[in-house]
C-alpha cells in the first residue's frame, strides 16, 4: 500500500510579526478549507504540557475564525491550564469513561464524550520528552487518556488516541528558540495529527524515521507522506537525546517482562491449589471402575 500525500501548513513570524502572521496562518488555512466545521459543536483542544501564551493566543485565533465561519456551530475551548488558575469552570462529563477494548492496548479507559459529534481543534506546543523524545500534537491528543490511566505508557496512549480519537485540524506551536519564548514564532498545520508531528521532527533538524512514535506508528498504519506548505525558523531545543530514550525503552521492556512474568507465576500457584483435587477425583474414579 503506498503512502498518502499529505499536505501541512508551515507559518512563521518573519517580519509581519506575531499579530499578522498568526492571522495570515488562519487565512491559509481557511482557504484551504480546514476550518470549515460542518458538525453542530467545535472543540479547541489546548495541549496541557506545552501551554504557552502562543499557544493560547493560536486557539482564541481559531475559535473566534471557526464562529464566524460556521455560525451554526457552538465553538468551546477546552483549556485544562486555564481551568487550573480557575478561569474556567471543570465539565464534570469530562471524567465519565467508558472501558473498551484497544489494539496497542488490551483495555482502555476513554471519555465518554468522545463519542459525540463535533468539531476538534488540537492545539499544542512542543518540547523535548526522556522517552519519545519529542512532545507535541500527538501527546497533548492522549492527554484524557493519560489522565484517566496514568499507568499507560505513553506510545500506547499516543496511539490509541490517534485511531480513536484524532483531530479534524492539529497546529503545532512552536518559536525557534524553546528556551526564548520571544523568539520568532512559528507554527505547523494539517488535517493529519502524524504529518504534522513529522513536519515538526524535521523543522526540529532530526530524521523522523527513528523515533520512538513513528516507530510505533509504522508497526500499525502506513506512514503518510509529508508536504510542507511554506516555510519555518529552524526549530531548537525541541527533541531529547536518543540515549535517553532508549534506556526508558529498556526499562519498559523490562518493566513489561517483569509484570508478565508476575502473572505466569500467579497462573502456576492458581494451577498447583487445583493439582491435589483433581488427582483425588481420578484416583476416586478409578477405584470405582476397578470395584
Amino acid at each position: 500500500m503506498s503512502a498518502a500525500r499529505v499536505r501541512v501548513l508551515a507559518q512563521h513570524a518573519g517580519t509581519l510579526g506575531r499579530e499578522r502572521a498568526l492571522q495570515e496562518l488562519v487565512r491559509r488555512l481557511d482557504a484551504a478549507g480546514l476550518l470549515a466545521a460542518a458538525a453542530p459543536r467545535a472543540v479547541i483542544h489546548v495541549g496541557h504540557r506545552w501551554r504557552s501564551d502562543l499557544v493560547v493566543a493560536t486557539a482564541r485565533a481559531l475559535a473566534s475564525a471557526i464562529a464566524e465561519r460556521s455560525t451554526s456551530t457552538a465553538v468551546m475551548i477546552e483549556d485544562a491550564g486555564a481551568t487550573s488558575n480557575g478561569t474556567a469552570p471543570r465539565d464534570a462529563a469530562a471524567d465519565a469513561s467508558v472501558t473498551i477494548a484497544g489494539v496497542a492496548a488490551h483495555a482502555l479507559r476513554v471519555p465518554e464524550h468522545w463519542f459525540g459529534s463535533f468539531f476538534l481543534v488540537t492545539v499544542s506546543g512542543a518540547g523535548p520528552d526522556p522517552a519519545t523524545r519529542i512532545s507535541a500534537v500527538l501527546d497533548a491528543q492522549a492527554e484524557s487518556l493519560r489522565r484517566l490511566d496514568p499507568t499507560l505508557p505513553p506510545a500506547t496512549a499516543a496511539y490509541e488516541a490517534h485511531r480513536l480519537f484524532a483531530s479534524d485540524l492539529a497546529v503545532a506551536c512552536a518559536t525557534a528558540c524553546l528556551a526564548d519564548a520571544t523568539s520568532e514564532a512559528c507554527w505547523l498545520a494539517g488535517a493529519n495529527d502524524v504529518a504534522v508531528e513529522i513536519a515538526l521532527m524535521r523543522a526540529s533538524g532530526c530524521d523522523p524515521s527513528p523515533m520512538p512514535y513513528v516507530r510505533m506508528l509504522a508497526k500499525h498504519e502506513v506512514l503518510p507522506e509529508v508536504e510542507v506548505d511554506g516555510a519555518t525558523a529552524p526549530l531548537s531545543g525541541y527533541v531529547g537525546p536518543a540515549w535517553r530514550a532508549e534506556v526508558h525503552a529498556a526499562r519498559q521492556r523490562f518493566a513489561t517482562s517483569r509484570h508478565a512474568v508476575v502473572q505466569d507465576v500467579i497462573a502456576v500457584r492458581r494451577n498447583l491449589k487445583r493439582i491435589p483435587p483433581a488427582v483425588r477425583r481420578r484416583l476416586a474414579n478409578w477405584k470405582r471402575s476397578s470395584g
